[in-house]
C-alpha cells in the first residue's frame, strides 16, 4: 500500500537507484547503439520479469518490492511488444519455482538451499521492433560455489540460440547481465551483429528504474569492473586449484589483473573497464614525489557535445622488479568526478603514501621499498593508461619489521616472478628518493601466545593447565554494574574479576533464542528475523547488542506481531557488494552506509554483520557477489567508507567478514587454503587492514575455514599478533554462526564472542566442575545442533565434566521414566555398581568430574572485556 511506504524508504528507494545507476557497466556499444532513441523494444529471457536483486543466504534482504525489468521498462515510457511472451513464460517460470520451494518448505536449512535454476527456452518466433533485449540472469549465494557448467558460468544452449538469432533479426541488438559476478562472454565471439552488452549486475529492489535509466540515455553508465574478464575460465590461475578441500594458492600475489598484466594474458574485459556514452579527456597537470607521498593533481574533461557523464580516474604504480615478486602495476588510488555536462571539466587530486607502495620480503619478514624505478601510471582502466611520472630510490628502505606468522608449513606459490618486463619511459617528470631520507624501521611488539592474566579480587582456586599466567589483584567490585563502569566509577577489569564463571560465559557466547534456532536469521528475540544478539543481564545493567545480516542491506522480518501490534519495517535491497564497488564513488558508498545506518536506528539493531569483503580469488566464488573485488585497495576502501557511513551514527557499528581466507564456499566449514606469506600480507590481509585502519570497524567476524592448518577462529597469530598487535584493532572479534573452531582455543586466540552461543557447556566445563544439565522434568537435557560438516543433526546428552564411574564420590539423581532414552542403559549401570534405583522414575548415578578444568578464566575475562566495551560503546 503506497501510504503506507514510509519517507525513509523514499528516500533510500532514491539513493538505491543512484547507486545502482552507478554501479551499471557498459562492456560494448557497438554502432553507438545505446542509448535507444526509439522506446519500442522486443524483450526476453526471464530475467525481465524475474530480475535477480542479489544473492541468497545471508546475503540476502526482505524488501518491500523489486522493480523488475520488465516493469522498470514500461514505467519509463518503453514499449514492450514481447510482453504476451514473457507473460506466458512467466506462468510457467512461477509454477516450476513454486515445485522447487515446496520441496524446500521443511528443510531447515533452506535459507542455505542454492537458488532456483530456470533455464529458459528456444524463442520459435520474435515480435516485431527495431530493438531486441536479451536478459541473461543468474543467482547464487551462501553454501555453494558456482560452476564452469551451461546455465551457471556459460550461457546454455538456448540462450547462445536465442542472442545469435535476436542479433541477426532486430536493426538493433542487446545482452543485459543480470548476474552477481563473471560469466563466459564467448557469445560476443560468435554473435558477430550483437551490438551492446551491459552489465547489469545485480541492483537490489531498484534494478528495473536503474536500468531504463541507463538504456534510454537519462544517465550515462559510469560503472567499473572491479574484476578482469577473461576469454576462458581457464586463462584464470586458479581454474585448476578452486573448490577443493584443501586449495593451495599457488598464484601468490598474482591474482586478477595482477596475474593478466605481468604474464601478457589479454582479458576480454580489463579490470576497471567501463565505457559511457560520453567520452573524457584525461590529463596530469602537476606531479610531485617525495620520502612521504606521490602528490597528483590531475584533469578530467567532457569532450562530447551531447552526454553528461561521470569518469574515474585511476592511479597505478609499477614497481621495480626484483627478486621478491611483484606484479606489472598495483592499485594505489582513484577517484569518480561529479557529473559533468558536455565540455566541463573538474580537476581531481591524489595523495598516495609512499609506504602504501611496500612489498612483504619474506626472507627479512619486514615491509620494505624496493630499490630501482617506479613508474606512476594514471587513465580509466588498468590497460588503458599513462605513464605520467617516475622516480628511483636508492637503497632498499625497511619499513616495518615483523614476525613470520601464519606461514604454511610449506610455501605453495609456483608463480614467482612477472613476465611482462616494465619499459622505461622519457619524458615524463622524473625525481629522485634517496633511502636515508626515510624514518627508522618500525618493531612491532607481539603478545606471546603462552601468556594470559586474570583479575582477581579475592579468589585463590584458578583453572587452567599450560601457560604462564599473570594474576593481577583488583578492587573488589562485587554488586557493582556496568553502569557503575560507564559512570567511571569501577574499571572494566574490577567489575570483569566480579563475575562468576557463568556470568563470564554468558558475555562470550551469543544469546540463542528462546523460541527457535537455525543457521542464520532467527537468533534474536529482541528483533525479529536478526541474526542474533548478545547475552544480557539485567542484573548487572548489561543489556543485549542486536546483529542483523548482510552486505545488500538489513535483514529482519519486515512484519510482524509485538504487544497485540503490528510492527511493520521493510528494509532497503541495495545493489550487491560487487556492484557498489562497481560504482568506484566512495562518498556514494559513505552515505549508502548512513542510509543503512538509519534504518538500523529504525529497526533496533546495533551492530550491521557487513561489509562483505573477501578477495574474488576465482570468478565461480558463490558469494563473490557479497564483496567487493579482485584488488585489495578497491575492496579495503570501499569497505572503509561504507563503515564510516554506518558509524557516523552514534552507538551503531559494523562487523567486516570474513577473516581470512575464505574464498570459496565449497568445504568452507573446514577447508584448509595453504597461502603464502606473502600473498597473505599483500592480498588477503591487505584489504581488512586498509578496512581496519581508515574506518575504525566496531567488530570483526573470522571465517569458518583454516588458514595454513588452523581454524581461523582459533588462531592466536592472526586474531592477536597481526589483528591486534601489528593493526591496533580495538574491537570485537566474533566468530561465524556455528564455527567449527575449538571454543576454549578461540577464547584464547582472540576471538571474543561465539556466535549464535551454543557451546557455553563446553566453556562451562573447561573453566569448572560443571555438573550434568537437566530438563524442566529432570531428565538428563539433550542438544540438537546442526553439524555443518555431516549436514545433518546431531544429539548430545549433556553429560559435561560427569563420568560415570563407580569409585566416584560424585552422586547424580536422574529421572529415568519410560520414554527415557536412558532406560537401556539402567541394567548396565546397576550391575556395575554405578547406579542405584530410587524409585520407578529415578536412579542415583555415581561419578566423578572429568579431569579438563584446563582453560584460563583470564582468556574469558579478556574476552568478555572486548564484548563489554563493545556494549558500553553502542548501548552507554
Amino acid at each position: 500500500m503506497e501510504s503506507d511506504i514510509s519517507q525513509r524508504e523514499f528516500e533510500n528507494q532514491e539513493l538505491a537507484k543512484t547507486a545502482a545507476e552507478e554501479a551499471i557497466v557498459l562492456l560494448q556499444n557497438k554502432n553507438k547503439t545505446l542509448p535507444l532513441r526509439n522506446k519500442t523494444v522486443a524483450l526476453y529471457g526471464h530475467g525481465a520479469f524475474a530480475t535477480v536483486k542479489g544473492g541468497t543466504g545471508s546475503g540476502d534482504v526482505n524488501q518491500r518490492s523489486v522493480i523488475n525489468i520488465m516493469q522498470g521498462l514500461e514505467d519509463n515510457g518503453f514499449t514492450i511488444v514481447s510482453k504476451s511472451w514473457l507473460v506466458r513464460l512467466q506462468r510457467y517460470y512461477q509454477k516450476e519455482q513454486s515445485i522447487y520451494e515446496d520441496k524446500l518448505k521443511d528443510d531447515p536449512m533452506s535459507l542455505l538451499a542454492p537458488a532456483f535454476n530456470f533455464k529458459d527456452p528456444e524463442i520459435a518466433e520474435f515480435d516485431d521492433a527495431t530493438t531486441g533485449i536479451y536478459v541473461i540472469s543468474r543467482s547464487s549465494g551462501e553454501n555453494y560455489d558456482r560452476r564452469n557448467h551451461k546455465g551457471d558460468f556459460r550461457l546454455t544452449d538456448n540462450e547462445l540460440a536465442n542472442i545469435k538469432a535476436m542479433s541477426a533479426y532486430y536493426n538493433h541488438s542487446i545482452v543485459l547481465l543480470n548476474v552477481g559476478g563473471v560469466i563466459d562472454t564467448s557469445f560476443i565471439d560468435e554473435c558477430p551483429t550483437l551490438d551492446s552488452v551491459v552489465l547489469v549486475s545485480q541492483l537490489g529492489m531498484m534494478s528495473g528504474k536503474a536500468v531504463a535509466d541507463i538504456l534510454d540515455g537519462t544517465k550515462s553508465p559510469s560503472g567499473k569492473l572491479t574484476d578482469t574478464w577473461a576469454y576462458s575460465y581457464h586463462d584464470y590461475p586458479t581454474s585448476e586449484n578452486f573448490g577443493m578441500a584443501n586449495p593451495e594458492y599457488n598464484e601468490g600475489i598474482f591474482v586478477g589483473y595482477r596475474y593478466f598484466d605481468s604474464f601478457g594474458i589479454k582479458p576480454r574485459f580489463e579490470f576497471g573497464y567501463g565505457q559511457s556514452y560520453a567520452d573524457f579527456f584525461i590529463k596530469t597537470q602537476k606531479v610531485n614525489v617525495n620520502e612521504k607521498r606521490i602528490r597528483l593533481q590531475v584533469n578530467v574533461e567532457n569532450t562530447t557535445e551531447s552526454f553528461s557523464g561521470q569518469e574515474t580516474v585511476q592511479v597505478y604504480v609499477s614497481k621495480p622488479q626484483t627478486e621478491i615478486p611483484v606484479p606489472y602495476q598495483d592499485l594505489v588510488e582513484y577517484s569518480k568526478t561529479t557529473n559533468l555536462r558536455p565540455h566541463a571539466q573538474q580537476t581531481l587530486e591524489f595523495e598516495v603514501p609512499i609506504n602504501d607502495l611496500s612489498v612483504f620480503d619474506t626472507e627479512l619478514g619486514a615491509y620494505v621499498l624496493v630499490p630501482g624505478t617506479y613508474l606512476v601510471r594514471v587513465g580509466s582502466s588498468s590497460r588503458q593508461t599513462d605513464v605520467v611520472a617516475s622516480f628511483k630510490l636508492d637503497e632498499k628502505v625497511v619499513l616495518k619489521k615483523v614476525e613470520n606468522v601464519l606461514k604454511p608449513r610449506i610455501d605453495p606459490t609456483t608463480l614467482l616472478k612477472a613476465n611482462v618486463a616494465l619499459k622505461q619511459v622519457s619524458g615524463v617528470p622524473f625525481f629522485i628518493l634517496k633511502a636515508a631520507n626515510f624514518n627508522e624501521p618500525e618493531f612491532v611488539q607481539y603478545q606471546e601466545s603462552s601468556d594470559v592474566t586474570t583479575f582477581v579480587a579475592e579468589r585463590e582456586d584458578l583453572p587452567g593447565k599450560g601457560l604462564d599466567q599473570v594474576i593481577e589483584h583488583v578492587r573488589n567490585a562485587e554488586g557493582k554494574t556496568l553502569k557503575d563502569v560507564a559512570d567511571g566509577d569501577v574499571e572494566l577489569a574490577e567489575f570483569i574479576a566480579s563475575l562468576s564463571e557463568q556470568d563470564l560465559v554468558n558475555l562470550v557466547e551469543g544469546q540463542m533464542s528462546s523460541v527457535k534456532n537455525n543457521m542464520v536469521g532467527i537468533s534474536s528475540d529482541i528483533v525479529p528475523g536478526a541474526a542474533g544478539q548478545t547475552g544480557a543481564d539485567m542484573g548487572k545493567r548489561i543489556p543485549s547488542v542486536v546483529m542483523a545480516d548482510g552486505p545488500a542491506g538489513i535483514r529482519v522480518d519486515p512484519v510482524f506481531e509485538r504487544n497485540q501490534q503490528t510492527i511493520t519495517h521493510y528494509a532497503t535491497a541495495w545493489p550487491i557488494g560487487t556492484a557498489l564497488a562497481q560504482t568506484w564513488n566512495k562518498d556514494l558508498l559513505e552515505k549508502v552506509g548512513f542510509a543503512v545506518g538509519t534504518e538500523m536506528k529504525e529497526f533496533g539493531v546495533d551492530l550491521w554483520l557487513a561489509p562483505g569483503m573477501n578477495i574474488h580469488r576465482d570468478p565461480l566464488g558463490g558469494r563473490n557477489f557479497e564483496y567487493f573485488a579482485e584488488d585489495p585497495y578497491l575492496s579495503g576502501t570501499m569497505a572503509a567508507f561504507e563503515t564510516k557511513g554506518v558509524q557516523a551514527h552514534d552507538k551503531l557499528g559494523v562487523t567486516l567478514k570474513h577473516f581470512l581466507g575464505n574464498n570459496q564456499e565449497s568445504f568452507r566449514n573446514f577447508g584448509n587454503s595453504i597461502i603464502g606469506e606473502q600473498a597473505l600480507r599483500e592480498i588477503y590481509l591487505r584489504n581488512f587492514e586498509i578496512a581496519v585502519k581508515l574506518g575504525h570497524p566496531m567488530a570483526i567476524m573470522s571465517s569458518y575455514n583454516r588458514v595454513n592448518g588452523i581454524f581461523s577462529a582459533a588462531n592466536f597469530e592472526l586474531l592477536t599478533n597481526v589483528l591486534r598487535d601489528e593493526w591496533h584493532f580495538q574491537g570485537t572479534v566474533m566468530t561465524d554462526w556455528f564455527s567449527a573452531a575449538d571454543p576454549k582455543q578461540s577464547m584464547h586466540s582472540g576471538n571474543d564472542l561465539i556466535m549464535p552461543g551454543n557451546s557455553k557447556s563446553e566453556l562451562m566445563s573447561a573453566v569448572s566442575d560443571f555438573g550434568p544439565e537437566f530438563d524442566e522434568q529432570g531428565k538428563i537435557k539433550v542438544k540438537t545442533d546442526y553439524d555443518l560438516l555431516k549436514k545433518k543433526f546431531v544429539e548430545t546428552e549433556m553429560w559435561n565434566d560427569f563420568i560415570v564411574d563407580s569409585d566416584g564420590e560424585v552422586i547424580v539423581k536422574v529421572r529415568v521414566d519410560s520414554d527415557s532414552r536412558l532406560r537401556d542403559r539402567i541394567k548396565d549401570w546397576v550391575y556395575n555398581g554405578e547406579a542405584q534405583i530410587v524409585d520407578d522414575n529415578h536412579i542415583l548415578l555415581t561419578g566423578k568430574w572429568e579431569d579438563n578444568n584446563d582453560m584460563y578464566l583470564g582468556d574469558l575475562q579478556k574476552s568478555a572485556i572486548n564484548v563489554l566495551k563493545m556494549v558500553l560503546k553502542l548501548k552507554y
